[in-house]
């Protein structure tokens, strides 16, 4: 009895050690069968290239560029004796106005250099009665008008991608027609019509919308020389020895850039 025990003892010992072995050669095959599978999609995933970075569009604004541009204007406008007086206490001179700009951008990192020109048809003009305390005769209407303007300008800018924030100044040029008429009749007595020079300065921002396209707004200040003035001593009103203008101008306008392109930074 003693010996078939023992017997059985040692049947069931040779059967754990022998399951034992069975189970540790299957955990050897599974991860040999393992490391055959995942060794070549290792091996791809290491070959295989990297994502690009997207690349991230920075607006360019160097180029010559050509648009159009339009607003208004509002100005104050006196006519002068030879002696300083004045045939009225002044008046404003107001109106819309057109045209084309042309121009040239450098831009060095964010900083933007610039040469700009307009030419603009202006329908300005303004009047008042002589009321002036010496010289001065309400009988008579003094009278400015302006009918065309141009600029020659630098700018200089910084740029916020496609925003550009800028201040321009240089020479103003306009055509400017000066006169009397009969305050009762509301008839012309006589004018004279000349170019003024002068200077011009202001500010603006320009928002490019397209890698082409910008649009800009901007107000410019304008201070014009006085004029010969014109003589009326015989037909009544007097001499006139000058007519000061200044203009401020405020105005919208498109632009279309040839060249220059959007770049792309990573």
């Amino acid at each position: 009895m003693s010996h078939q025990l023992r017997r059985m003892r040692s049947d069931q010992a040779n059967s754990s050690t022998t399951h034992s072995r069975e189970t540790k050669m299957k955990k050897i095959l599974f991860g040999a069968v393992a490391a055959l599978v995942l060794s070549p999609a290792a091996v791809l995933a290491a070959d295989m290239p990297l994502k690009a970075p997207v690349p991230i569009a920075i607006y360019n604004w160097t180029g010559f560029y050509i648009g159009g541009e339009g607003g208004g204007s509002l100005g104050t406008s006196n006519q002068r004796a030879p002696t300083g007086d004045v045939y009225t206490l002044g008046y404003d001179v107001r109106g819309g106005l057109a045209g084309g700009t042309f121009g040239y951008n450098w831009q060095f990192s964010s900083f933007v250099f610039g040469l700009e020109g307009d030419a603009s048809w202006v329908g300005e003009n303004g009047s008042h009665p002589d009321d002036g305390p010496v010289v001065g005769n309400p009988a008579f209407v003094s009278f400015t008008k302006e009918t065309w303007l141009a600029t020659v300008r630098a700018r200089f800018g910084y740029a916020v991608n496609n925003l550009l924030f800028y201040g321009t100044g240089g020479y103003a040029g306009a055509g400017v027609t000066a006169g009397v008429k009969d305050g009762g009749a509301n008839s012309l007595i006589v004018s004279s019509s000349s170019t003024r020079n002068g200077w011009t300065a202001g500010g603006g921002l320009e928002w490019g919308f397209a890698p082409s396209w910008s649009a800009k707004f901007e107000w410019l200040y304008m201070k014009f020389d006085s004029g010969s003035g014109f003589n009326t001593l015989n037909l009544g009103p007097g001499i006139r020895g000058s007519v000061p203008l200044d203009d401020n101008v405020v105005r919208a306008g498109i632009n279309y850039r040839f060249g220059g392109p959007v770049v792309a930074k990573y």
